[in-house]
């Protein structure tokens, strides 16, 4: 697995950035904290450390946040009003966003499901709720209403705003908070083809219908925090499961994101419960763990990185292969302990590659950035941006590329695999594997 790492007030300082991209070239920033301004501020500071960099933006959705400009103390019992609008009554918290139709739940809550409000009434612009604990409501913290269906003419509205607002700033990929169905993905690919677009997936009706989400997308993101608030933590098990099939299915890389080392904040070992979690994301094959508030605020980012560093280091398996001249013979079972080396421009054999849980080697030559930064959202891969394909002499344009990189390629083992597309269009599979040997390069 790889490591996504957000950057906050914790890391955006120069050393801090450098240190994190001397060990990672994937970076995230949220885009519902802090200005804009900050925002591009920082994305200028990435690229110019390392301008190969792959940087993820998340662009807000429809879910409403706390419009409070300062903390709000709640007491047990307290009841407490959230509100859409201009019109502010006492102890009303204001809110970003209209509140969704159709409430039938009789619980909400604030902050990824950490504080829980019985309903006691609700209103087109509002929803008033019991306190079921004493919390510290702080500015810009979601509120989530179960199995709640938002308003997709006003999500398409909100990620506008945001392209727009990023429009010649140089992002990479795009996270778009709470979708809940292929149109929306269908539309932007149209207007922005250049961008590798990260659904996430966060409550019932995303769930509903993950699949065409994911064959639509070109990753998918867990948001584990939203996704219970949505969905009930009791249903929250059998949800990632659900998506991360449906994500494997169709070959796209998974990011797992939300609360993933918490316990690291104030101890210096991780909770039993959050290792088990990192378990079950590599059970479901996980592409990526997502490190959120833990490298964005928490002044221990440094120890809570390097720990997950050494984590999925010792979980790798190195295994040692010797050469069977049987191999042809058992082809397909034996190509997944072996290196495979992809040449492609436009990433059309993807799909197929990484739709049966792929755990080998993956080294991606190809001359499209686009495609170049999506490959990197994938375990075990390696990603080399060429020049462009030489297609009049192609098999030349392989063999230097091989030879130029065979240390890389032929780290394990002297064998890899090479497959390649003869004739690439829309809809094609990898049609071409040739077994490669380091002695001949």
């Amino acid at each position: 697995m790889k490591i996504l790492t957000t950057i906050g007030p914790e890391t955006v300082k120069y050393k801090n950035l450098k240190y994190l991209l001397d060990r990672t070239d994937m970076i995230r920033i949220n885009s519902s904290h802090n200005s804009i301004k900050w925002h591009k501020s920082t994305i200028k500071k990435i690229k110019k450390i390392n301008p190969k960099s792959v940087i993820l933006i998340d662009f807000p959705g429809v879910k409403p946040r706390t419009n409070n400009k300062n903390p709000v103390t709640i007491k047990k019992n307290q009841i407490v009003s959230f509100r859409y609008g201009t019109k502010n009554l006492v102890d009303d918290i204001l809110l970003t966003r209209p509140l969704p139709k159709n409430i039938k739940a009789k619980i909400f809550s604030i902050d990824d499901g950490k504080f829980y409000f019985k309903l006691v009434s609700k209103n087109k612009n509002s929803v008033k709720g019991k306190a079921l604990q004493n919390c510290i409501i702080k500015p810009k913290k979601g509120l989530n209403i179960p199995n709640s269906i938002y308003d997709d003419n006003l999500q398409e509205q909100i990620y506008m705003k945001y392209f727009n607002l990023f429009s010649k700033t140089k992002i990479d990929a795009v996270g778009l908070s709470f979708v809940q169905n292929k149109k929306i993905i269908e539309k932007i690919k149209k207007k922005y083809p250049e961008l590798n677009l990260v659904s996430k997936v966060e409550n019932s009706e995303g769930l509903k219908n993950v699949e065409e989400i994911s064959k639509s997308s070109d990753a998918i993101m867990i948001d584990r925090g939203d996704l219970s608030a949505e969905i009930g933590n009791d249903k929250l098990y059998d949800g990632i499961n659900k998506i991360s099939k449906f994500c494997k299915k169709y070959g796209r890389p998974l990011i797992m994101a939300t609360e993933n080392l918490d316990s690291l904040y104030n101890q210096n070992i991780p909770s039993k419960n959050d290792i088990i979690s990192l378990g079950h994301s590599m059970e479901v094959n996980s592409d990526i763990i997502m490190l959120s508030e833990e490298t964005a605020i928490s002044p221990r980012w440094k120890k809570i990185f390097n720990w997950l560093s050494n984590f999925i280091n010792s979980t790798k398996k190195n295994k040692e292969l010797e050469f069977s001249n049987e191999i042809f013979w058992n082809i397909a079972k034996l190509t997944k302990d072996y290196t495979l080396v992809l040449f492609s421009r436009h990433g059309l054999m993807f799909d197929k590659i990484f739709e049966n849980n792929v755990n080998n080697k993956v080294i991606v030559f190809t001359d499209k950035i686009k495609t170049f930064n999506l490959s990197r959202f994938y375990k075990n891969t390696d990603s080399i941006l060429t020049k462009k394909f030489n297609n009049k002499n192609i098999n030349k344009f392989y063999f230097n590329n091989i030879k130029k990189f065979k240390n890389r390629i032929f780290k394990k083992n002297d064998h890899a695999f090479l497959i390649t597309i003869s004739f690439p269009k829309k809809g094609t599979s990898a049609n071409s594997i040739s077994l490669i040997r380091k002695k001949d390069f």
